[in-house]
């Protein structure tokens, strides 16, 4: 926080839709948000934006909007949560046109 200040980091709720929804739109207004999951599990709450908001925009737009994001969090086996969080879904966002 001393770095980058209150202007650029802040905790929010536990939603994952209503966090990757404001960082999809900061991103929309010219940001370059980074959105951190508890555990890459939780983004099939927030697959819409991920999907339809995030990755698709550019294509939608023909390449006139830009959406700079970076969607973060642990994936797969990680030490102290259940079976349920430790699922990989890297091999499935990788063939998703638009995310990188």
């Amino acid at each position: 926080m001393k770095k980058y200040s209150e202007k650029r980091c802040f905790d929010t709720p536990i939603s994952e839709m209503g966090f990757a929804g404001m960082a999809v739109g900061a991103a929309f207004l010219g940001l370059r948000p980074i959105c951190e999951m508890m555990t890459f599990n939780f983004s099939m709450q927030c697959i819409d934006h991920i999907i339809n908001s995030a990755a698709k925009t550019y294509y939608m737009s023909a390449g006139r909007i830009n959406v700079p994001i970076v969607f973060r969090g642990p994936n797969g086996p990680t030490p102290g949560v259940a079976a349920q969080h430790t699922q990989d879904f890297s091999s499935w966002f990788a063939f998703c046109p638009g995310l990188k």
